[in-house]
């Protein structure tokens, strides 16, 4: 084997490593689960070290099923979940704390003053982001406050922080590295969109120190080199991005209104908008670095559901699904406005409203109602949730969202991608890669390390997996969304009010 690119794509339940040949054809791959907790109400984190060397586990393994050793790698990518970050110590390499998720909302009342006071609008206008829990600026700063000196330690640049693609390349460098790139950056509500950068305004209205954080590179070129002391080899780190913008360049949607959705834990709709940050964006809607290549940056707008496969594990721990069993939607329950219903907001709301409830709502359950009714009914509120987003995110654009590129493990459910094309009214483009934030970091590692370029990537054949089209009526549809409004404004209300439905 002469040429191999290894791309990481570290997530939320899982870290993998996918070995890819000079095509860019997966030769093989390797995986190991990542444990998540839950030590309090909204709070939801991860064991840093073990992210770490799962990875390391990962990329051993992976090298060793492609039949290749350490010579061979051209190049390494790294994709991991965005928001999600780790502070370390720089002289111990420990981190200070565990690694706080994407999904952890602990500091939602403290961001309601903030929004209250005003900043909100200073903060989208910089950042591109609402003021909310689920972006990192207000979940650092809580770090510094809770634990003992962390923050007189951070002011002197003892104390390091980074997402989890810093944290990994650290860790892969033996230390040497300590660098970020847009993509992530632009998700901590700490980063000028427009001038990509720091900012200060908002380090301050934090109360972040600025010697804790990475550099800001490019997200491909020549980033860093490994340590083979750590990693049994010496490869060139070619690329760092967040896993959603891996999977937008994996579905190659590097033109400006195309779009696609990842399903996994939670639900990811992004959109290509181009080379100028978009100047006009819709209430609710994301707007974010897609990734920078040289000098020029891509943008996109994002439109963020924070309940999806994560709705699946709730059910079977609930008994409302089997260990192995997977929820399904019945052909017509759409339109079947007497069955159970349920508004599955158990870690928020994300686009457009962004409440900051952790709650199920449900009605109409009946005696004679099972497991099944209720599992239905929950993926049936995560396709609206879907088809949310998907509007909201259509409202910024010149033309509605008419197709989308699906990928995620609860991309693989037919009767889900059913209901999330007729509520939406969207086509739904699937692909036969079941790889696409591996595939996407793995071509952007290879344009940072040089085996190919734009023209190359752009020859290589798509693999495309059959549409899903919509079915149901106007009538039915419009039925449905105008029911699921109701329920929604029902649900929110309740929690409001501390009750429980």
């Amino acid at each position: 084997m002469s040429t191999i690119i290894l791309a990481i794509d570290q997530g939320s339940s899982s870290s993998r490593c996918v070995a890819f040949d000079a095509r860019l054809e997966p030769v093989a791959a390797a995986s190991t689960p990542v444990a998540t907790s839950f030590p309090g109400p909204c709070r939801v984190e991860h064991d840093a070290n073990e992210i770490a060397d799962g990875v390391l586990c990962c990329l051993r393994e992976a090298l060793a099923r492609a039949d290749a050793d350490w010579p061979d790698v051209a190049g390494i990518g790294l994709a991991a979940q965005t928001e999600t970050f780790v502070v370390w110590d720089s002289a111990t390499g420990d981190p200070l704390f565990p690694a706080i998720s994407w999904r952890d909302t602990r500091t939602a009342r403290w961001c309601e003053e903030l929004r209250a006071a005003g900043h909100d609008v200073e903060v989208r206008a910089t950042t591109g982001l609402p003021l909310e829990a689920a972006f990192t600026a207000s979940k650092l700063r809580w770090v510094l406050d809770e634990v003992p000196g962390a923050r007189t330690a951070a002011t002197s640049g003892r104390l390091l922080f980074g997402d989890v693609c810093c944290w990994l390349i650290w860790r892969l460098t033996g230390g040497a590295a300590h660098v970020t790139d847009p993509s992530m950056a632009s998700r901590t509500m700490l980063f000028d969109l427009a001038a990509g950068r720091w900012d200060g305004a908002m380090l301050e209205l934090f109360g972040i120190p600025e010697p804790m954080l990475p550099a800001v590179v490019p997200t491909a070129g020549q980033l860093a080199v490994t340590d083979p002391a750590i990693c049994g080899g010496t490869a060139t780190i070619g690329a760092s991005i967040g896993d959603q913008q891996a999977s937008l360049f994996g579905h190659r949607c590097v033109q400006a209104g195309q779009a696609k959705l990842t399903m996994g834990t939670g639900a990811f709709l992004w959109c290509n908008a181009g080379t100028s940050r978009p100047a006009s964006v819709p209430p609710g809607v994301v707007s974010s670095c897609a990734w920078r290549l040289g000098d020029e940056t891509s943008y996109a707008l994002e439109g963020f559901v924070p309940n999806a496969g994560a709705v699946t594990s709730w059910l079977r721990r609930l008994g409302a699904l089997g260990p192995g069993d997977w929820p399904s939607i019945r052909r017509g329950a759409l339109a079947d406005n007497s069955a159970p219903w349920c508004v599955p907001a158990l870690f928020g709301l994300g686009t457009p409203s962004w409440a900051p409830v952790a709650t199920a709502g449900f009605g109409g359950l009946t005696a004679d109602s099972t497991g099944k009714d209720i599992a239905e009914a929950a993926m049936i509120g995560v396709a609206h949730q879907i088809t949310d987003a998907i509007e909201a995110v259509s409202a910024g654009l010149v033309s509605p969202l008419e197709v989308l590129r699906i990928d995620g493990g609860l991309g693989s459910n037919e009767s889900v991608l059913q209901a999330i094309a007729d509520l939406s009214a969207a086509r739904l483009e699937r692909t036969t890669y079941a790889e696409l934030t591996a595939r996407g970091t793995g071509a952007l590692a290879g344009l940072g390390t040089g085996i190919w370029d734009d023209a190359t990537l752009a020859g290589m054949p798509a693999q495309p997996g059959g549409t899903v089209a919509p079915c149901l009526s106007e009538h039915d549809r419009d039925a449905a969304r105008k029911a699921w409004r109701e329920r929604l404004v029902q649900v929110l209300g309740q929690a409001a009010t501390g009750e429980r439905s």
